[in-house]
């Protein structure tokens, strides 16, 4: 019997506060443990990515992001260390000002800190792979591009560009998982 060789999926949420910041934490007790990365987890059968980036926030840190439609930023396609296969769908959100994040999962956290995109890139800390693609995907943050209302056509065909590389990679991630169920 062939072993399982499937495809995950992931939302990584850009958790940003009223300065721009964004919320990561040190992963502990799994893949990437000894990584940073932003709240984030499995996407779950039959849920949207916005529903599970809110649950995620929600489960890991107790914040709620503000109650307003998420953007989508980026796709990651992450082939890991110990066959671990992973796309993973980057959204950003608003919290509530003055909110502060609570280690809901200390026994996969060791806590979350905000950080700017210009100093997390300088930083050189250890990243967790899907985080590290996005970080090397744009010099500027892409969810500033992906926001962007000032009618500049960049601001477009980024947001257009990101939403195809993101159904390429839910289309390879189902090719892969139909070959696998007919290797069994």
């Amino acid at each position: 019997m062939a072993k399982f060789c499937g495809v995950g999926v992931g939302v990584g949420v850009i958790c940003l506060d009223e300065r721009g910041r964004f919320l990561i934490g040190r992963r502990k007790g799994s893949h990437g443990a000894g990584t940073f990365a932003l709240p984030g987890g499995h996407l779950e059968l039959n849920e949207d990515w916005e529903t599970c980036a809110r649950r995620e926030v929600l489960e890991e840190t107790g914040l709620e992001l503000v109650p307003e439609k998420m953007q989508y930023v980026y796709t990651a396609n992450s082939c890991m260390p110990n066959d671990k296969h992973y796309i993973t769908i980057f959204m950003s959100g608003r919290i509530h000002p003055g909110s502060t994040p609570a280690n809901l999962e200390p026994d996969k956290c060791f806590g979350w800190d905000f950080h700017s995109w210009a100093d997390l890139r300088a930083s050189g800390m250890p990243m967790f792979m899907p985080l590290e693609a996005l970080l090397k995907s744009s010099p500027h943050a892409p969810w500033d591009a992906a926001n962007a209302s000032d009618g500049t056509e960049n601001s477009g065909s980024t947001t257009r560009g990101y939403m195809l590389a993101a159904l390429a990679g839910a289309a390879a991630a189902l090719a892969v998982a139909s070959l696998a169920r007919g290797r069994r």
